[in-house]
């Protein structure tokens, strides 16, 4: 897939997720890429962000399926824009190979325009916690 938006990001990363490639998955990072997951866990290069990515779907997400829209993307400068990517996951395993459920959240990604297209430099993913709900931003205390 030629990333020359964008938003092509996010999609070339659900359909690399889907298909459990993660060499291609790995090609949407830049080299000195940041990802810190759902649950706090911080890589900070694209060799790590493909080597965690590699085991867990060798794993817990052998079976799952990705799939979502881009929501928003934000030009922040001439060849640097956020993307936020609303997702869902299905199929994936507990850490005892139950099944895991449905999850949804919102996947951040800040793509920088490179030679070879639209790259991810920083990536942070966040996982929508059903129930909890965050006082209005003007509430006073």
């Amino acid at each position: 897939m030629e990333l020359s938006k964008p938003e092509d990001v996010a999609i070339a990363f659900a359909d690399a997720w889907n298909r459990h490639d993660m060499d291609d998955f790995a090609a949407l990072f830049s080299e000195d890429a940041n990802f810190v997951n759902v649950v706090g866990i911080w890589w900070k290069n694209r060799a790590e962000i493909e080597e965690a990515h590699r085991a867990t779907h060798k794993t817990m997400f052998r079976d799952s399926r990705l799939e979502g829209a881009v929501s928003s993307v934000v030009e922040l400068s001439p060849g640097l824009a956020s993307v936020h990517y609303a997702w869902t996951l299905t199929g994936a395993s507990a850490p005892d190979g139950s099944p895991a459920g449905t999850r949804k959240g919102v996947l951040l990604l800040v793509v920088k325009e490179e030679q070879s297209g639209w790259r991810i430099k920083v990536a942070q993913n966040t996982d929508i916690v059903p129930g909890v709900i965050a006082p209005p931003a003007n509430a006073r205390r």
